[in-house]
């Protein structure tokens, strides 16, 4: 707005280039391989992760780093960065440090997702990089944290996750629909 109170039109025009095959289809694939693939740029990453500027900065063995830009166009009322939005960095990275450690016939989904708002991200601003590690590596659980910080390196979020490490064989729904009368198959 300016100082008169009169909106402006501003637009963003989003673009992202088609993925590929999912890594859950390559089944020698690993998830460090991945994240390293997209890290240099030899795999293109998820339409979410190219719409949002989310990278992978780094991955090792149960650790990885993200970044993420904070454009004004991802504001929320306060003139910040809208939590929803660095909540999904913080989740990407999060999974990912728990991909990052399985082997290559496994993948994960995030079961829950916690996150502590410690510092407002202005908007613009940015980047913000996400730091997460595997503090534990189960069987068939992962449990990951992180630290969210801002362009001056100082901590903005605190978040943990746990994540279920499946096969990667794990069947997908045949149909994206879902019968509102029973409700999802939860079971699988």
């Amino acid at each position: 707005m300016t100082q008169q109170g009169i909106a402006t039109d501003r637009s963003v025009i989003l673009r992202w280039k088609e993925p590929g095959p999912l890594f859950a289809a390559d089944p020698q694939q690993s998830g460090l391989q991945y994240l390293r693939g997209l890290a240099s740029g030899e795999i293109v990453p998820p339409p979410v992760a190219q719409v949002l500027g989310i990278t992978v900065e780094s991955a090792e063995p149960g650790r990885v780093r993200f970044a993420m830009p904070a454009p004004d166009f991802l504001a929320n009322h306060l003139g910040v960065l809208a939590g929803g939005i660095l909540s999904t960095a913080i989740d990407a990275a999060l999974g990912c440090a728990v991909l990052s450690a399985v082997s290559a016939e496994q993948d994960i989904v995030t079961l829950d997702l916690s996150v502590d708002f410690l510092r407002p991200v202005a908007a613009p601003g940015g980047p913000v990089t996400v730091d997460a590690e595997v503090v534990h590596l189960g069987r068939n659980r992962g449990l990951a944290t992180c630290r969210a910080l801002d362009a001056d390196r100082r901590l903005c979020a605190a978040g943990r996750s746990t994540c279920l490490i499946r096969p990667k064989s794990w069947p997908a729904p045949a149909d994206s629909s879902i019968d509102t009368a029973s409700g999802p198959d939860l079971n699988r």
